[in-house]
């Protein structure tokens, strides 16, 4: 991994980061509520995962109604409709905007591109987490610009991260992952890289990732867990590698990626016993 790769990322205090964790959450929550509006449903709600897009450093959904997609970027809380998977104008920035008038730009947009709107709900297939309604609260991207560009920096840090344990994890199981999905779950707000698990073990697969924090640790941290581990948050201790220590330690991206590499080797034993 090359050092433009990874990003060196100062600690950002647990209630701030909180919040602007929040307000990034609401941004996938409404790229869910399209994916979820038009394509269709799939075991585990795989439909949803918002894929990790290298070139714009964004999450993008799955293609809906003849090459269309919605890309949303975390550090400066924007969402953006993109055909036949290129960013077309009317951007829009959630600065002082509410989830009301959120909804009024998605519907509008959909207008625009003769998309049948009465499919649209903001109903979702979970139980959302830090959810934002009606029209009384508005996002303030500027008040968490810097916290809102760390979460950006540590989701960058982490696809980088996960694509080197992609190739490592592939060249040391003479299996090629390279179609192994760089993704998002807006459910929980992880990116995560699946590695499937031989048949016979005790899950199908494994979650290693990056999550951007939750409500028992306020900063974002690696991971290695089952999916079932990484969906209800149950992770075991020793598998977590918070970013408050990778800052404290002085870790490289080569130690992040060996943690990973690690704990996906004691999970595939352990789970294969």
């Amino acid at each position: 991994m090359t050092a433009t790769q990874w990003q060196a990322i100062e600690p950002i205090p647990a209630q701030r980061m909180n919040e602007a964790r929040r307000q990034a959450h609401n941004l996938l929550h409404w790229m869910a509520r399209i994916a979820d509006s038009y394509l269709d449903s799939e075991e585990s709600n795989t439909h949803l995962q918002l894929r990790w897009n290298d070139e714009t450093q964004a999450l993008r959904t799955g293609e809906f109604d003849a090459g269309l997609s919605i890309e949303g970027r975390v550090g400066v809380l924007e969402l953006q409709f993109c055909e036949d998977g290129k960013p077309v104008p009317h951007t829009l920035s959630f600065q002082e905007r509410t989830p009301a008038h959120v909804e009024a730009w998605v519907l509008v947009e959909l207008l625009h591109r003769d998309v049948d709107r009465e499919k649209f709900s903001k109903d979702l297939p979970y139980t959302p987490k830090d959810l934002m309604l009606g029209d009384s609260e508005e996002h303030e991207v500027e008040t968490y610009e810097g916290e809102l560009k760390a979460l950006q920096g540590w989701l960058r840090n982490g696809a980088a991260v996960l694509t080197a344990v992609r190739h490592d994890i592939s060249r040391d199981a003479g299996t090629d992952y390279s179609g192994q999905a760089i993704f998002c779950c807006p459910q929980t707000f992880q990116l995560n890289l699946e590695v499937p698990l031989p048949a016979g073990s005790g899950a199908e697969t494994l979650r290693a990732g990056l999550s951007a924090g939750d409500g028992l640790r306020p900063e974002p941290f690696f991971f290695v867990a089952t999916r079932e581990q990484a969906l209800n948050g149950n992770f075991e201790p020793a598998s977590i590698l918070s970013v408050q220590r990778i800052a404290s330690e002085k870790l490289a991206a080569d130690d992040v990626i060996q943690f990973i590499r690690d704990q996906v080797g004691a999970h595939r034993k352990r789970l294969a016993s």
